[in-house]
């Protein structure tokens, strides 16, 4: 697994694993199918951000684009 220090697992795991320490999920009974329910929705709803008209127009308003190609003087 190539563990680094004295974290176990793999780093990709904290976001799921997160879930699991929130009340609704931490008191539910079936706590596994519920997280697994929720990173999926989130997944697609990442994966659907270039296609959300005020979502994907808001780096270009925030003027992310002047930070990463910005003019070396």
């Amino acid at each position: 697994m190539n563990e680094t220090g004295n974290h176990p697992g793999q780093p990709w795991l904290w976001l799921y694993s997160l879930w699991y320490q929130v009340p609704p999920f931490s008191t539910s009974e079936n706590a596994d199918i519920a997280v697994w329910s929720l990173m999926i929705l989130l997944s697609i709803g990442f994966i659907c951000i270039p296609w959300i008209p005020g979502l994907r127009t808001l780096p270009r308003h925030l003027g992310v684009h002047r930070l990463v190609w910005r003019t070396r003087r």
